[in-house]
């Protein structure tokens, strides 16, 4: 895959299932107009159409009687659109800041949605007040801004009820028009609510929301609470955060959340797992383990009121799994898997006796697969249960498996090479988290790598997800040690093992988290000849006060004590760097702000180390994932660039000296 080939992927996400048709999403990134493209497709057998024609469709519900989707036109916020089918739906709401998320009440012809809503004044509510003359922002909170929104408490999630019934007058729903039906703004908890729920007999509507109102101590405590005509109540959980919910029957609720054991701050390696809590007792129970089951962030689908269907972070991969309502703490081992142990599941539904899966593989980057509920896809899916395959680009190609001894355990990792033989230069790349993961599935960096004729070699090192919490929290207090052990295990081990590796041609890089360990990296081991730091964690103590989560993420993984945070910390080591590094970092990243970059830059300057930065305007922590598609392109580009010059075969002294920032935006 060459940089100029993103636009040739897609990713399938959203399946749901209307009579012989299965409904996804397909988004694709587009060069020419720099955003992404969503619609919604129907498969039948060899056959496919496309449902919806607006710039970007995404989310589809399906219902006996109401269905709907959320459709942006190009440069607009999303709205909730809704009738008898998809295909008939028609704009219902006019959200300013447009409509996150929402559920349908099938038999109660009723939506529920979140939406952000504006103070007056602020965020084009009156035209005639722009951003920069906006009121003073007088803020109480630890949590007031969020990593791709901003400010957070002067446009508050709130939840809307619609109702669905057409009432044949006035012009609401006809083409053309500006009318949309009346929506209501229910009363919420004090602070922003998501995933809105029904409960199947639509006795119950639901949100998740925190625990208490933000008054300026951190706190990670989340819910779900009863919305209503006497106002909000929360259910009586044990301390958690919870992320997605979704009723069994009336009394009866699944969680999808984390437990905080310690108190209302301990995250750092918590498995998120699956919850029953029953209202008419105010008991709740844990269905998963919480040491070796790790539950994904995709909706849970409830089967027969009996088990569940859901996905489960493992080594590597994210696996559809099924579990019986009634099990109580079950390990990994315990689960019937449904899906391969390569293959990383990014949607589902469940039709009958089968479930419908959109998945990354290591041969592509979309496929839509049919699997039997029975398990017997757990062990491989057959030609026939492919429905689709999003064919991957040119040159790509498949990485190799490792499993490398290590101080703490085993560890997962991978060898991707160039096609042709060798000696090719490699790269270390490191993921970020910590207690995330690479996986088997197709990845855009790693082949646009190996095109530019670079091997990359990759890990799960400790700290990071799918393995057990023991893993999780083993960089806890530690960020760096154990985790850098880990990598550079992995990497001597392929040095060691494949003769097309070029030991002296070695680079390394990382994004967010793993910017951090690179910059740890290249202060304590000489040698790599360059190193790319990407959006990183990079000085703990001014993380604290400026990044999204820096009230609890320093303290939580690297401690409170002003000695450890130093050992740990790669501004206080940038003087011991002697690797080049280009540091890349965007300009509105909230999670890891832009001062965690200048400062790290001027450091390396001050020390003598050969480096440049690189800020991408406009974007987000989130760049390399779904920022705008030409920066995405112009960030491969810089990366190739970089790694030509400084692993290439052309010798230093054909570079000039001082080469502008420019030659690594623009090849």
């Amino acid at each position: 895959m060459n940089p100029e080939d993103l636009d040739s992927l897609a990713e399938y996400t959203a399946p749901v299932v209307d009579g012989e048709d299965v409904i996804i999403t397909i988004t694709r990134p587009d060069l020419e107009s720099n955003t992404y493209l969503s619609q919604l497709f129907a498969f039948r057998g060899e056959t496919s159409r496309r449902l919806t024609h607006g710039w970007r469709d995404t989310a589809p519900h399906i219902g006996q009687h109401w269905s709907g989707y959320l459709s942006a036109e190009r440069s607009e916020r999303p709205q909730l659109f809704a009738g008898p089918s998809l295909t008939t739906a028609h704009r219902i709401t006019d959200s300013h800041l447009g409509v996150a998320e929402f559920d349908i009440d099938d038999a109660g012809s009723r939506a529920l949605y979140v939406a952000r809503v504006a103070e007056p004044g602020r965020y084009g509510t009156d035209e005639d007040i722009p951003a920069e003359e906006e009121a003073p922002r007088r803020i109480g909170r630890a949590a007031y801004q969020s990593n791709g929104i901003g400010y957070v408490g002067d446009r508050p999630a709130r939840a809307f009820l619609v109702d669905l019934t057409e009432p044949g007058l006035g012009k609401a729903g006809i083409t053309g028009s500006a009318e949309v039906p009346l929506s209501t703004m229910l009363p919420t908890p004090d602070s922003d609510v998501h995933d809105p729920q029904f409960a199947p007999d639509g006795a119950h509507m639901s949100v998740v929301a925190a625990v208490a109102p933000d008054t300026g101590a951190p706190d990670l405590r989340s819910t779900v609470w009863l919305l209503g005509a006497g106002g909000p109540e929360a259910l009586e959980l044990p301390r958690m955060s919870v992320q997605l919910h979704r009723w069994i029957d009336a009394d009866r609720v699944l969680l999808l959340g984390s437990e905080l054991t310690r108190d209302d701050l301990d995250f750092v390696g918590q498995m998120p797992g699956l919850f029953v809590h029953e209202m008419s007792t105010g008991t709740t129970r844990r269905l998963t383990d919480p040491e070796t089951v790790a539950a994904a962030t995709l909706p849970p689908v409830i089967v027969d009121g009996s088990s569940v269907v859901f996905a489960v972070d493992t080594d590597g991969a994210t696996r559809l799994a099924r579990i019986d309502l009634s099990a109580e703490a079950a390990r990994l081992e315990d689960l019937r898997f449904l899906t391969d142990a390569l293959s990383v599941v990014t949607g589902f539904t469940v039709s009958g006796d089968s479930a419908f899966v959109t998945a990354v593989t290591p041969e592509s980057p979309a496929v839509l697969v049919q699997v039997d509920l029975d398990g017997t896809g757990a062990e491989g899916v057959s030609a026939e249960a492919v429905l689709r395959t999003h064919p991957a680009p040119a040159n790509s190609v498949l990485p190799q498996l490792f499993r490398v001894p290590g101080e703490g355990g085993t560890i997962t990792g991978w060898l991707a090479k160039p096609a042709g033989q060798g000696p090719f230069p490699v790269v270390l790349n490191i993921h970020g988290g910590p207690f995330a993961q690479y996986t088997h599935g197709w990845f855009d960096e790693t082949q646009v790598l190996t095109s530019a004729g670079f091997a990359v070699v990759y890990a799960n090192p400790r700290g990071s997800g799918g393995r057990t919490r023991s893993w999780g929290t083993a960089v806890q207090g530690d960020m760096a040690a154990p985790a850098m052990a880990d990598v550079l295990a992995v990497l001597d081990h392929a040095l060691a093992a494949d003769s097309d590796l070029d030991g002296d041609r070695l680079g390394v890089q990382g994004g967010s988290y793993g910017g951090y360990l690179t910059a740890m990296t290249i202060a304590n081991d000489h040698r790599f000849r360059a190193a790319i730091v990407e959006r990183g964690y990079l000085d703990p103590h001014s993380f604290l006060g400026t990044s999204d989560i820096g009230r609890f993420f320093t303290e939580e993984y690297t401690s409170r004590d002003p000695v450890a945070i130093e050992r740990q910390s790669p501004l206080a080591h940038a003087s011991e760097v002697r690797t080049p590094a280009l540091v890349m970092h965007s300009e509105l990243d909230f999670r890891c702000p832009l001062g965690q970059a200048q400062q790290y830059y001027a450091a390396l300057q001050r020390a003598g180390v050969p480096t440049e930065m690189l800020i991408f305007p406009g974007e987000n922590h989130e760049l390399s994932r779904s920022g705008q598609p030409r920066h995405r392109r112009q960030r491969f580009d810089a990366i190739i660039d970089w790694w030509d010059v400084h692993l290439g075969a052309r010798p230093e002294a054909d570079e000039p000296a001082d080469r502008p920032l420019a030659a690594a935006v623009v090849r």
